[in-house]
């Protein structure tokens, strides 16, 4: 269960209100309403102050909230970017069949060394263009 959930679990099965809860803990009451809807994290001293008002172990938020935030961590580290990844595969390939494709087709070059070049040159610029159109899909689906 995620500290918000049981801030305002614990709140109700002691007959508070948001605002009484405020009046107890000395916190103000958008510091409850965002710490209940998960808005914010909240620091030290205001979990001290929530545990002292609702008359809980010292520790029994910390644990919780550590235990969210580990789970947090592995969700955001566990993510492989697939968009970026293959998006620049794909542009390097076309930008690599781009460019053999204008080297065979322009006779005007003078040799094989500019040649291979302009084929890693137009290669190069396409994976750029993948990389670039898949980190934005990265930060448009994985938010």
């Amino acid at each position: 269960m995620k500290l918000s959930e049981q801030l305002k679990k614990m709140r109700i099965d002691k007959g508070l209100s948001q605002e009484e809860l405020s009046e107890v803990s000395n916190l103000s009451l958008r510091t409850i309403q965002r710490l209940e809807n998960g808005e914010s994290s909240p620091r030290e001293d205001t979990i001290h102050l929530l545990t002292k008002a609702l008359e809980v172990p010292r520790d029994y938020f910390t644990e919780i909230y550590q235990t969210s935030n580990n789970a947090n961590e592995k969700t955001k580290r566990g993510r492989f970017p697939w968009f970026i990844v293959s998006l620049t595969i794909i542009g390097c390939s076309i930008g690599v069949l781009l460019g053999v494709n204008y080297v065979l087709s322009n006779t005007q070059l003078p040799n094989d060394g500019v040649s291979s070049i302009v084929v890693i040159t137009v290669a190069v610029l396409f994976a750029g263009i993948g990389m670039l159109l898949g980190s934005l899909l990265e930060k448009k689906f994985n938010k």
